[in-house]
């Protein structure tokens, strides 16, 4: 693969002190808008992973229904990846992410006032749709405002958008459910109390709403929308042939998509994402019903694997450009045979060694995850295909998801845990294997 960040004309930067003041204001308000913009959306996605307990007591539900109701979500917020990081390379980010908060915040705001398994699923169908526009806009305005030999630290910090939103989206929700009113159903001739899980759902859209507004005050799509020079001009780096033309949707596609490397981070990426989202959706209902803790309790505690993750995510980052001079692979690696070893410890301890076992496996998850599906898809998308490569790469992960809350929905049918834990184990050991094949590999700016 071409190496293009070699000097090829004299930078900007520094030459002279107004265009450093105003690129130095717009890059930390790109940076500062999509983190807000992605650390928002989690609010409109998580709730469903702490309500599914309350809801079982209030629809008399099994442990299978909450994955089947999720994968309809997962599915459609695959598909979409595809659709809109294409979308987003033609139309812009800021266009795409105020669509998707729109649509997300409804969907949230009417699941609330639902009663049926049916329109459950059609409404949070819609929603993963919706959701699917966050990723490929954000990682679109990243690479037009930072390069490749400073993605690695810079989106280290940055990657902890989505574990800081999915803590902070799951303490809220925790927190409402815990403390709202106690309600009774009649089923069987016995009263069942659960806790009125709809205020978690209403809650966050309200909340979305000051979020989408800030998020997008502060976003531009490129240095170009503010009359500044493109990154590569301002740093005195090789530009990127056609990054700034038109750009030709097809023909954009086909110069990403032929690349292998493409290919094997999507690949990786459904394995690390079937595993990441098993634990984001599933492990409240996991230490509810097999731990014996309560609702609010489990949803407090998953939340290490998150907090941990923000770890994994600024140290993973940060060694792949210090440790391995920007080669994003050998980090990867090795913390995914770390997540091996640290799955394998969660499922066979007990006690406290519960939030520490879950700690490690949010540390060596989340790591890998944030490289594989952020920096590395920058690096080998390029400035100009950024959008369809991660559009391509979060797409294929997510079909992990989707594949992961329908098989859980029949694995869990009995009530038996084993074969979901072993199939994280297992996933974990191939994507290691595949993500080796890179070793050496370098991205492009």
């Amino acid at each position: 693969m071409e190496e293009t960040v070699e000097s090829e004309a004299t930078a900007l930067e520094g030459k002279d002190p107004e265009l450093d003041s105003k690129y130095r204001y717009w890059r930390m308000a790109a940076w500062f808008g999509t983190w807000l913009a992605y650390a928002g959306l989690y609010l409109g996605r998580k709730a469903i992973s702490v309500a599914p307990p309350e809801m079982m007591k209030e629809f008399g539900w099994q442990a299978d229904k909450a994955p089947f109701m999720i994968a309809g979500y997962l599915w459609a917020y695959a598909l979409g990846q595809f659709v809109n990081g294409v979308l987003g390379d033609k139309l812009g980010s800021r266009v795409m992410l105020a669509l998707g908060f729109c649509v997300t915040i409804a969907m949230n705001f009417l699941f609330g006032f639902s009663s049926t398994f049916l329109l459950f699923f059609f409404l949070w169908t819609l929603n993963g749709y919706a959701q699917s526009v966050g990723w490929p806009s954000v990682i679109k305005v990243l690479s037009n405002w930072f390069s490749v030999r400073e993605r690695g630290k810079v989106m280290g910090p940055w990657g902890t958008c989505y574990t800081v939103g999915d803590f902070v989206a799951t303490v809220v929700a925790s927190f409402i459910i815990g403390h709202a009113a106690v309600h009774t159903v009649v089923r069987g001739g016995e009263s069942v109390a659960y806790k009125d899980w709809r205020w978690a759902f209403w809650t966050v859209a309200g909340l979305m709403v000051v979020v989408a507004v800030v998020a997008l005050i502060l976003i531009r799509n490129k240095p170009e929308d503010k009359g500044l020079p493109s990154i590569a001009r301002y740093h005195g780096l090789k530009e990127e042939k056609g990054a700034s033309e038109k750009v030709d949707l097809l023909k954009n596609a086909k110069e990403v998509l032929t690349q292998v490397p493409i290919w094997i981070l999507g690949i990786t990426y459904f394995g690390i994402k079937y595993i990441r989202y098993s634990f984001l959706y599933l492990i409240t209902t996991y230490l509810a019903t097999q731990k014996h803790f309560s609702t609010e309790n489990a949803g407090y505690i998953s939340t290490l694997f998150t907090l941990a993750g923000v770890a994994g995510t600024i140290v993973g980052s940060y060694l792949s450009d210090k440790a391995f001079s920007s080669r994003r692979a050998p980090i990867t690696v090795i913390m995914l045979l770390g997540l091996c070893a640290s799955l394998f410890f969660f499922w066979k301890t007990s006690g406290w060694g519960i939030p520490v076992a879950l700690g490690l496996v949010g540390f060596f998850a989340m790591g890998p995850d944030f490289l594989v599906s952020a920096v590395a898809v920058m690096d080998y998308g390029s400035r100009k295909g950024a959008g369809t490569a991660a559009g391509f790469v979060n797409g294929l992960g997510s079909f992990g998801p989707a594949v992961m809350a329908t098989a859980s929905g029949f694995q869990l049918k009995g009530g038996d845990w084993s074969s979901f834990f072993l199939t994280l184990i297992v996933l974990s050991i191939l994507c290691a294997l595949l993500m080796s094949t890179l070793w050496t590999s370098v991205g492009k700016n």
